[in-house]
C-alpha cells in the first residue's frame, strides 16, 4: 500500500505512543538544565498513591528523581535526592515535606553508586502518611498532609518543575539511568513493594495511573531510549 505523508505520520505516531518499554531504560547522559523526560497521565484526583522507580548513577551531589505538578502547585509531589553527605531523601505532597535520613543503599552507610536501586514512596490522604522504600527497606513513616490532589497534573523524570527565574535546575538534574516507572493511585502493601524491589514483573502490579511497559511521554532534550542493561541488575 503506498502511505501518503498523513497516513505515514500517524502511523508513526501510534508507533512512538503505544511503543513497549518493558525491557527498556532512559538513559540521562548529561547534566543540564535543558533534559527531562514529561510523562503524560489523565487522573484528576488522588488521595493517594505509590510511586515506584528504578535508577542507576554514580552521582554523589543532590539530585531530583520525581515531580508532579498541578495548576496550584508546581510541585505537588517531589522524589528528591540530596547530596550523600547528607544521606536523605526528601518526599514531598502538597505543602508538607518529610526528610528520611539513614536511608542508605546498603548496610555500612555508603551508596551503590553504579548499581540499580529501587525506590518507592507511599502516601494517604486519610492519615496524611508518608513512607519511603530504599531496595525493599522500608522507612518511618511521617506526616506530610491530609488534602488530596487535585486537577490535572504534570509529571516530569529528572527534574524538579520549580524553576528559577525561568529555568530549571542544572545542579539538581538527573544523570544515570531510569527505568521501571509505575504509578498507582493507592497504598501498595509491604509484600508488593518487596515484589517490586526483587523484580518479580510476574506478580508486580502495573501502574492504574501510568505503568512503564506502555507509558505515555515525551522526551526534552538529551535522553535516550535504549534496551535495559540486565547485567547491571544486581
Amino acid at each position: 500500500m503506498k502511505l501518503s505523508p498523513g497516513n505515514f505520520c500517524v502511523l508513526m505516531c501510534i508507533f512512538y505512543i503505544f511503543q513497549d518499554l518493558g525491557e527498556k531504560m532512559f538513559t540521562f547522559p548529561e547534566e543540564t538544565n535543558m533534559t527531562y523526560v514529561k510523562v503524560n497521565a489523565s487522573a484528576e484526583d488522588l488521595a493517594a498513591i505509590t510511586i515506584c522507580l528504578r535508577t542507576f548513577t554514580d552521582l554523589t551531589r543532590a539530585y531530583s528523581l520525581f515531580s508532579l505538578s498541578t495548576p496550584s502547585s508546581v510541585n505537588e509531589i517531589l522524589l528528591y535526592k540530596q547530596a550523600q553527605a547528607k544521606n536523605k531523601f526528601v518526599v514531598q505532597v502538597g505543602d508538607g515535606v518529610a526528610a528520611f535520613v539513614g536511608q542508605n543503599y546498603d548496610y555500612y552507610n555508603y551508596y551503590y553508586l553504579n548499581k540499580w536501586q529501587s525506590i518507592c514512596t507511599t502516601w494517604d490522604a486519610e492519615t496524611g502518611l508518608v513512607q519511603l522504600w530504599i531496595n525493599g527497606k522500608a522507612s518511618s513513616r511521617k506526616f506530610v498532609s491530609h488534602s488530596n490532589i487535585t486537577g490535572n497534573f504534570t509529571v516530569v523524570l529528572g527534574q524538579d518543575q520549580n524553576p528559577e527565574e525561568g529555568r530549571l535546575h542544572r545542579s539538581r538534574s538527573f544523570v544515570g539511568m531510569m527505568r521501571d516507572i509505575q504509578m498507582w493511585n493507592y497504598v501498595h502493601s509491604e509484600m508488593t513493594i518487596l515484589n517490586y524491589h526483587r523484580n518479580d514483573r510476574r506478580i508486580s502490579p502495573k501502574g492504574n495511573v501510568f505503568d512503564w511497559q506502555y507509558l505515555d511521554f515525551d522526551i526534552i532534550g538529551n535522553v535516550v531510549v535504549e534496551p535495559e542493561q540486565k547485567l547491571s541488575n544486581n
